[in-house]
Parts: C-alpha cells; structure tokens; sequence
C-alpha cells in the first residue's frame, strides 16, 4: 500500500482531495505537508500557479489519536451576522470590478452557508462559461470569509437560479449515466466538469447507493467516472 503522495492541485483543498481519493482514505487518515500554496491569478482565470502538498499515511496508533483529539475539540462558532455583513460588502464591492450593475442583492444563511442571490441585468455575463466566473467569484469571496475566523463559513452564490437549474441538468446526466452503468456493467464518465459540480455527483451516488465514484484527470479536464460497487457486480 503506497503510504506517502505528492499531488498538486489548483488549490490546496483540491490538491489534498486529489491526494486522499488517490489514497483512497480519509482525512484523518494522513498528515498533509504543504510545499506550496500556489497563487491565483484575478479570479483564478489567468497567471496561476497550482498548490502542492504531500500526503503521508499515519499509523493506526496516530490515526486514533487524531480522531479523539478532533472529538474532543469544542465546534468554534460563526458569527452570521458580521459573516453576512462582510459577504454583501466583498460580492458588491468585486461585481463592480467587472463593470456589472447590481439591481438586487440579497444575504442569508443556513446551518452553516452564507447565501448570496445577487439580481442584475447582466446575469450571463456573472454567470459566465459553464457558471465559470460564478464559481471563481464565489471562490474569491470564501477565501476573503476565511481571514477571519469567526466568519469562515461556505459560501455559496447565485443569480437567474442558475444552481437550481445546474443541479437539474446533472440529474438528468446521472440518470443516463445509471441507466448506461447498470445495462453496460461499465464505467461511466462524465464530461470534465467544475469542483463543486464533481461534488455534487460525488455526494449524489453516495447518497443513491450501490455505485463508487472517482475522480481523474488535472485542472480543466478534471472528470467523474461511476461504477458499480464490487458488491454489485
């Protein structure tokens, strides 16, 4: 079993979830090094640089340990409100960079996401490729949540409905995709697709049961492929 990993990613985040699908084990599993944070270029589009870290497979005796100390730390508490307060000053303050008019813009949150829903008159453009500036937007305003502690929070941002409407065109992807699984006995793969829309099919099958999921590929051409548990076939 190979016990030590480099990966490189387009962040650190996704360079460690590269790493531990590779590994094919959790978190607490490893002890991650970061050798380089990387750099974003303006809104990750252009003059980038990727993240790498390096993943060692701890013992079973360290793994323990990592697990009762994590169980005995207290959940450090957000505060909504200055989190809320500080999303609609970043997301007003960015949109106007890109020469965009904002006619409504709204912020809530849930258990444990500030929510942005910004109205404008220029949705597409916000929206941009395959909900590309949407997503490095949103990226761009976690990263700024993230300098404080008592506001790091999950971000997620929208306009025109476009997650609803994204999340249904997936399903309707995943449909076919079972359909083709369960007929062929094969693999399925999916277009290269964004991070947060590989986690949602991710979570999709884990929730449905009775398939596994992977990841491959690098950056841009980063792709899902689905299979059927070994305790299927």
């Amino acid at each position: 079993m190979q016990k030590e990993l480099e990966k490189t990613g387009k962040n650190i985040e996704d360079a460690i979830e590269k790493g531990l699908q590779e590994l094919n084990c959790s978190k607490e599993d490893v002890e991650i090094k970061v050798l380089d944070e990387g750099t974003k270029g303006l809104f990750g589009l252009m003059g980038s640089k990727p993240a790498r870290v390096l993943l060692t497979i701890k013992d079973k005796n360290q793994v323990k340990a990592t697990k009762k100390e994590k169980k005995e730390e207290p959940k450090k508490e957000i505060n909504f409100d200055l989190a809320c307060k500080n999303a609609q000053e970043y997301t007003s303050k960015l949109i106007s960079m890109m020469s965009i008019k904002i006619n409504d813009l709204k912020v809530s949150h849930d258990e444990d996401t500030v929510n942005i829903e910004v109205s404008t008159d220029s949705g597409s453009l916000l929206i941009g490729r395959s909900g590309q500036s949407l997503n490095a937007l949103e990226y761009v305003i976690q990263l700024m949540l993230n300098t404080n502690s008592s506001t790091r929070a999950k971000v997620s941002i929208d306009t025109e409905g476009y997650r609803q409407k994204q999340q249904e065109r997936l399903k309707t992807i995943i449909n076919k995709a079972i359909e083709y699984v369960k007929r062929t006995k094969k693999i399925y793969r999916f277009d290269p697709m964004s991070a947060r829309d590989r986690k949602f099919i991710h979570q999709y099958f884990k929730n449905l049961g009775g398939f596994d999921t992977f990841s491959e590929g690098e950056g841009t051409m980063r792709k899902v492929g689905v299979k059927l548990s070994i305790d299927k076939n």
